[in-house]
Order: structure tokens, then C-alpha cells, then sequence
């Protein structure tokens, strides 16, 4: 009886507070509508020349039917192709030129009365051209999915048979198919009977199924490949040195089609057309998803996305960028324009045509400023004092206030000592190291060390903990690999840990760029301190690091930047963080500002945070880039950033949506509702109870938010899900909420004893025989940092007036408000 009135009155309060969310709205099915009547058609390319008969140009009919700024769609599959002469090329319906003959022709198409023409050149149709293993076949292996992670190109193989990973090395893959298992994968005497086009096409038993049909240009290559006699190619064959696509960058709408156009260009100066060669995959699937020929399809989500396009290990991007349709827009609300934050967001809102949600009120504002920036709930005082302020400014005030507390550096420690994997590892003896470097951060951000002398303090730490307490960021990075990822990912935003096998599928970094970048750390030394887990970091003369490769020795290098020279006294580490530092490094302030940024927001411009890759562009490049070079002119002034973020107007918005933006995701036109971490959580529930937490080994009364690592035990802190600081990804803490977090607070014996103690809250408002109405208010207050509105306080006092024990009541009510999404979410 008992748990069913507190459920009762559980449902009672989240039905008239926190209500529903938008986060996982997801875009209606709707079928691809035909773009409007356009003012005038252009054809790209606009002339194209065909050398050979396995040549292929796909052509490109664009047009607005607006003059000046609109939306652009794809006509191709919508005009009717004429030839004048079918002998020297013909074009297929979706767009495909395909020559027939040497010679010239003219390519038209026609829409209505619109018609654009594009002329043609064939030469060397008769001419026979070997086909390339590495140039053709190779890249049909990878669309095919023949040598992906799942299939042949794992690090065993698949069934006695292995490919390098997504084709990065063509010789071991020449050599596979015709000479391994003593060339039984080739039959030169019945090409079509061949092992490789058999199993391809699904006509002997396959693992993978059909892969390519008999009648499909992907199979006649191989069979062609293999009537030539399998040629292996010459050294001299040219090399792609980089694809393009086309469109680059668009603005269409919701719920049409867009081709995109694939050019790949050679090391000899040529290019062609391998558009059904690429492979493609959208940033965000919910707003646009390509098929495998590149034709991309949008949904109703607006918004923006990347469509990347990946081809012989080179990858280009194609940005949409898709607004809602002018009949949905309302009258945008009259916003404040803060700072450049608010200028860059707004613009981008107007392009959209989204209407952002109302600022939120001030409550909502104070609360979420306090969980963000200190992980702390306001008191009732604050809170009473905030809303009978009348200055103008004084929420920029609260951002100024929160920043000098103590909190601000015990709470972002906290996140820090994540992000470095500060941790004792369960070993006792690491506990002083552990506990210096926890202080060392706690320090430095609490005298707000510029950022760059921050990295550097760490990347370059020398010496013993008692010297330099960051040099315990050593013990766990202890080895090359390690220093290399981690420094890359955490400082750098990106993720180049599969460059140390084979490059990179999703960006342009190969194993020599790797490898180079790694050589930054390859005079570091180390030697036992004190204790073994107390490492004394020093710098060699020399060290070497090696492509394994080619067992070439690598000179340090910044990523997409020349080698180095460092000299024998010389300590790499800190050339490396010269380099990251410098004002036109693209990664360093690009990296922190995103990361902040998505703190407070609730989402990266770039998402995930810390993978940071031309295939995977900002949703907002201009403001990303206004904020870091913002960071940069402040001298990597991190509680500068801060307060330009927390002070703009879009950080101040309403997460309540509106039927205009309910499906953004990205565009930040409402605040996005996320849950309180575990130590905020926990600090949380014991400041509106009252109580105090006792951890082992640490003065009473220590927050959570204090706590030097995770080695600290809660069962609260594990289920609500603390990080085990593996690794330097902030993925390693859960958003999503589980079952066991919700019977926890529901039935958890610690709770009920923290809401039932003497000295509790509610002990203490029912012992000073405090009123009902202002006990009620109290509680509001702590929890939800706002008063009860008429319907709450109705529903509350009629249930607190029919219990016979009103301190039984109040704890029931309090137990609810725990239990509740507008505690448990900062929004």
C-alpha cells in the first residue's frame, strides 16, 4: 500500500512538471516528392570527354525554381536524354553517358521547354585497355564488401582466404587471388568458371551471398580482369591521388533526391568517373541516407548533414544542408543577439527556417547554470535571491559568481581526471600519485591556466609526482601506442588508432602519418621513482620509431604537417605541443572549443566529440570555427569560452520544443534535456535530503564531485554509471538511463534511510513545525530550483492533508520528486 500511494503520487507530479521530450523524435517515412518546375537547367560536367569503351561520365541536371538563393534539386532522373549521334554515346535514364563509338555527339536534355546540352568526345573505344587490378579491381572488392572488417579483410581472413583491409595493400591482394592455394581461385582456361566470379555471383556456395550479379558492370570487370590473363599492373600505373565530389555543398529540401557525382584523379594528370565504384554513408541517417550509386535520399528531419563518399582509400564529403519549407515557418521570436554565438546560430536558424524555442525562465536558466558549471543544485536562498534580482544582467552575473567558486574546479576535475584517466588502478601503493595529479588539475583550473600551458604541462611533464604531479599521466599511458592515441583523441579531437595498422578507412591519414606523429615520443623515458607506480619521466638523446610497414625510421611530424628537426638536447614533446599551440594549428582549439561546447549544449557541433575527420564535418563549421579562433585570440582562456557559451542567448533557450523545431537535433534551436552524471546525481539527491555522504577513506562530508578517481566505492556512484577511466573517450559515460538505475531509487534502502534521518530535511522542516504550503515550497525549491505552480501545490497538499503522518507525507512527496525526469534531467 505504501509503494502504491508514493507511485500514485509519482505520476501525479511527472504529469503536470517534466514533461516529454523531443530528443528521439524520429522522421516520418514520406514518399520522394517531385522537386518544383525549375527556371532554368545546368548540366555539370558541362562537356565530357570519353576515353575507352569502359569508360562512364554521369551527368548532372541541377536547377532552382528560384532565382537567387533557394533550394537546388536534381532534375536527372526527371528529363528525357536525346543523342544526336547513338553510334558515339547514349545516355541511360538516370544519367549515365556510356560510349558507343570514336567520335563527337551532342548529349541534350529536356525538361518542358528547358533544354541543355552537353557535348562529347570518344577516343580509343577500339583500343583494348588492360584492365587494373589495383585501379579497378581492387576498389570493386571494397564497394562488394569483400575485404571489410566482417569478411575477408579481418585479420584472419575468412575460410583460408584473406584481403587487406578495405584494399590498402594491392599487392598482398594480387597475390592472394591468383597465386595462394595454388591458384585455385583463378581458371584461366573458363574464366567463368573461376572460383572469384563464382562466388561473387552467388552461383557456388557463398558465406556472403551474391555480391554481384552476372549481368552487372562489377562482374564483367573481374571477368574481363581475368580473360586478360589476371595482368598484375606495372609500378607505373597512376595512383589516385585524391576523389571529389559533386555536389560539394547544397541546399535542397526534405523528402527529394540528389545524385552525387564521384571523380577520382590520378597521379598522370587524368580523372574519370568511379561514382558506382565509391562507397557511401550518411553522418546522419535520420536527415539523409545515399544508396549505393550515390543517390541521396532526404527525410522530414531539417537540419544538415555529411554524405561521405570513400574510394581507394581517399574519402571527400557531400554537405546538405536541408531547411523546412517556407509554409511551416512562424514568426520568429525576437532573441537577443549576446555575441558573435548568437549572431552565427541565428543565421543559421533563418537559413533553416527553424523557430528556436522561447528563452527559458529564470529558474529553468539558475538551475541548469548550476549543474553545468559547478555540478551543484541552487539552494532556496539562491534561488529566492535570483528571482528577486531585478538587474538586467544578472544571469551574466550567476556565470561570473559560479566560475570563481570552489566548485567550478572540483566538479570539471572531476571531468578532467576522466578524460586523463587519472585512477589508482587497484593498486594502494598508486594512491599518492593519484591523488597529486587530482590536485594538480583541481589547481589548475581553479587559477584558469591557459589551456595551452595546460597541455603542455602534461604532455611534456618530466621529473618525479613530487616535481611535477602530471607526469602520473605517464603511468598509464606508459607505452608508445597509448601516447599516441590518447594525445591524439583527447587534445587533438581525433581518432587515428586504425592508422597503426592500415589507413585510415574514414580519413586521410596513412601509417607514415601515424607514425610520424607517434616519433614526438620516441626519446621519452622512464624510470622507477619513488615506487614503481610512481614513474620518473625523463628525455633520451635519441629514439627512433619505425613504420612497420617499410621499416622506414619516421621523422616527428604533425598531423597533415612537415617533419621536424629536434635536436640531441632537444625534447620532442615539446615541439609537438608548439605545434598543436600555434594559431593556425586546425585540431587543438578546434578540439577543446567543440568538446566545451557540447558540455554545455548537450551535443558537439561535432558529434562525437572527439572524432574530429573531414568525413565527419561540423553541423556549423562557421561557428566552430568563430569559437575557437576566438579561444586562440584570449590566449586559450577557458573560463572566457565558458562565459561566451553561457551567456549567449542559445544557451539560455527553452528545452521546451516547439512544432517547428520538435525534430532538431543539431541545430541547437532549443536546449537538449540530459541526465545528471552519477557524482552530480548523487550530490544531488543528498543535498535535498540533507544528508552527507561518508566515503571510505576521505574526510565526512566529501562530495562526490571531490572524489580524486573512481576507486572511491558507491554502489550509487557504479550504477548510475561512473566511468572506469579506461580510456580517454567521454563514451565511457553512459546518457542512457537502465533498469537498475530505476529501482534504485525507487526501492533502495540508503534512500529511504537518507529521507527518514533525524537530521534530514524533512525532519528538520516538520521539527520546527514549519507550515505545510512553506514546507512544500521548501522542497520545490531544493529539488526542482523553482516554486510549485498552482496545480502542483493543489495536488500535494490535498495528499499531505488526507495522511495521518505528515513527516510520513513529506517524505512520500520527496521520494516523488527524486523519482521524477525534471530532477533526474539538466534542462
Amino acid at each position: 500500500m505504501f509503494i502504491r500511494l508514493r507511485l500514485a503520487l509519482l505520476v501525479a507530479l511527472l504529469s503536470s512538471s517534466f514533461g516529454a521530450r523531443a530528443n528521439d523524435a524520429k522522421p516520418a517515412a514520406t514518399p520522394p516528392a517531385d522537386p518544383p518546375a525549375p527556371l532554368k537547367l545546368v548540366v555539370t560536367p558541362d562537356s565530357v570527354r570519353l576515353r575507352g569503351a569502359d569508360a562512364v561520365q554521369r551527368i548532372l541536371v541541377m536547377g532552382s525554381p528560384q532565382s537567387l538563393g533557394g533550394p537546388t534539386f536534381d532534375y536527372s532522373r526527371k528529363v528525357q536524354y536525346a543523342s544526336s549521334n547513338p553510334k558515339v554515346a547514349t545516355v541511360t535514364a538516370d544519367g549515365v553517358m556510356v560510349p558507343r563509338g570514336n567520335g563527337a555527339a551532342n548529349i541534350t536534355a529536356k525538361l518542358g521547354k528547358l533544354s541543355v546540352d552537353v557535348p562529347v568526345t570518344v577516343v580509343e573505344f577500339d583500343v583494348p585497355v588492360p584492365i587494373s587490378f589495383r585501379n579497378q579491381v581492387v576498389p570493386l572488392f571494397t564497394k562488394l564488401g569483400c575485404n571489410s572488417g566482417g569478411c575477408h579483410g579481418k585479420a584472419t581472413g575468412q575460410n583460408s582466404f584473406k584481403l587487406s583491409l578495405f584494399g590498402f595493400d594491392a599487392d598482398f591482394d594480387y597475390n592472394a587471388v591468383t597465386k595462394e592455394a595454388r591458384g585455385r581461385r583463378i581458371f584461366p582456361a573458363a574464366p567463368e568458371s573461376s572460383m572469384l566470379l563464382m562466388k561473387a555471383a552467388g552461383t557456388s556456395p557463398h558465406g556472403g551471398g551474391r555480391r554481384a550479379a552476372t549481368d552487372s558492370p562489377e562482374y564483367d570487370v573481374m571477368l574481363r580482369w581475368v580473360l586478360q590473363g589476371t595482368p598484375a599492373g606495372s609500378v607505373t600505373d597512376p595512383n589516385v591521388v585524391r576523389i571529389e565530389c559533386f555536389p560539394k555543398n547544397i541546399l535542397t529540401q526534405r523528402n527529394v533526391e540528389q545524385q552525387v557525382i564521384v571523380t577520382a584523379f590520378y597521379s598522370d594528370g587524368t580523372s574519370r568517373d568511379v561514382t558506382r565504384e565509391a562507397q557511401f554513408k550518411s553522418n546522419e541517417p535520420n536527415i539523409a541516407i545515399p544508396d549505393d550509386h550515390g543517390l541521396i535520399r532526404t527525410f522530414d528531419s531539417p537540419g544538415g548533414t555529411a554524405v561521405m563518399a570513400r574510394y581507394m582509400g581517399n574519402v571527400d564529403v557531400c554537405n546538405l544542408t536541408i531547411p523546412l519549407s517556407d509554409a511551416e515557418t512562424t514568426q520568429q521570436p525576437s532573441l537577443a543577439k549576446n555575441n558573435y554565438v548568437d549572431e552565427i546560430i541565428q543565421a543559421k536558424w533563418k537559413q533553416l527556417n527553424l523557430t528556436p524555442s522561447p528563452l527559458a525562465d529564470d529558474t529553468t536558466f539558475l538551475r541548469r547554470a548550476y549543474i553545468d558549471l559547478i555540478g551543484t543544485l541552487p539552494t532556496p536562498d539562491e534561488v529566492r535571491a535570483f528571482l528577486a534580482s531585478s538587474d538586467p544582467k544578472k544571469r551574466e552575473q550567476v556565470v561570473d559568481h559560479l566560475l570563481s567558486r570552489g566548485e567550478y574546479a572540483d566538479y570539471w576535475a572531476t571531468k578532467w581526471g576522466d578524460l586523463l584517466r587519472n585512477k589508482r588502478r587497484g593498486q594502494k601503493e598508486n594512491q599518492r600519485g593519484t591523488f597529486a595529479f587530482h590536485a594538480w588539475i583541481r589547481t589548475a583550473l581553479a587559477t584558469n591556466m591557459p589551456y595551452d600551458v595546460f597541455t603542455r604541462s602534461i604532455l611534456a611533464a618530466q621529473g618525479t609526482v613530487d616535481q611535477h604531479p602530471p607526469v602520473i599521466w605517464y603511468r598509464t599511458v606508459r607505452n608508445l601506442t597509448s601516447q599516441t592515441n590518447d594525445t591524439a583523441q583527447l587534445f587533438l579531437g581525433m581518432r587515428i588508432n586504425c592508422a597503426q595498422c592500415h589507413h585510415h578507412p574514414y580519413e586521410k591519414w596513412s601509417q607514415d602519418d601515424y607514425y610520424q606523429f607517434q616519433a614526438f615520443f620516441s626519446r621519452l623515458g622512464l624510470k622507477p621513482g619513488e615506487s614503481s607506480a610512481e614513474p620518473a619521466i625523463f628525455v633520451k638523446s635519441e629514439g627512433t620509431v619505425r613504420n612497420p610497414a617499410n621499416n622506414k625510421i619516421m621523422k616527428p611530424a604533425g598531423l597533415d604537417s612537415p617533419a621536424v628537426e629536434i635536436g640531441e638536447d632537444e625534447d620532442p614533446r615539446q615541439k609537438l605541443v608548439d605545434w598543436m599551440a600555434a594559431p593556425g594549428n586546425p585540431f587543438f582549439a578546434r578540439a577543446i572549443t567543440n568538446r566545451l561546447w557540447a558540455h554545455f549544449m548537450g551535443r558537439g557541433i561535432v558529434e562525437p566529440v572527439d572524432d574530429m575527420r573531414v568525413t565527419n564535418p561540423p553541423s556549423n563549421p562557421e561557428l566552430l570555427d568563430a569559437l575557437a579562433a576566438d579561444f586562440v585570440k584570449h590566449k586559450f582562456d577557458m573560463k572566457h569560452l565558458i562565459r561566451a557559451i553561457m551567456t549567449s542567448t542559445a544557451y539560455q533557450l527553452s528545452s521546451e520544443p516547439n512544432a517547428n523545431n520538435l525534430s532538431d537535433q543539431q541545430n541547437y534551436a532549443r536546449a537538449y534535456p540530459r541526465r545528471l552524471i552519477a557524482e552530480v546525481l548523487l550530490d544531488a539527491v543528498n543535498h535535498v535530503v540533507g544528508s552527507q555522504e561518508n566515503f571510505q577513506g576521505l574526510p565526512k562530508g566529501t562530495r562526490a564531485i571531490q572524489l580524486p578517481d573512481e576507486s572511491v566505492g558507491s554502489y550509487f556512484l557504479d550504477v548510475f554509471g561512473r566511468p572506469s577511466r579506461e580510456t580517454p573517450c567521454e563514451c565511457e559515460r553512459p546518457k542512457e538511463a537502465n533498469l537498475a538505475q530505476a529501482l534504485h531509487l525507487l526501492n533502495s534502502p540508503d534512500l529511504e534511510n537518507k529521507l527518514r534521518a533525524p537530521a534530514g530535511r524533512i525532519a528538520g522542516l516538520v521539527k520546527a513545525k514549519t507550515a505545510d504550503a512553506k514546507i512544500v515550497q521548501e522542497l520545490y525549491l531544493a529539488v526542482y530550483g523553482r516554486l510549485p505552480r498552482a496545480n502542483e501545490m493543489t495536488t500535494v497538499m490535498t495528499y499531505v492533508a488526507g495522511q495521518p503522518d505528515k513527516k510520513s507525507a513529506f517524505e512520500d512527496l520527496l521520494w516523488a520528486m527524486v523519482n521524477s525526469k525534471e530532477f533526474l534531467f539538466n534542462h
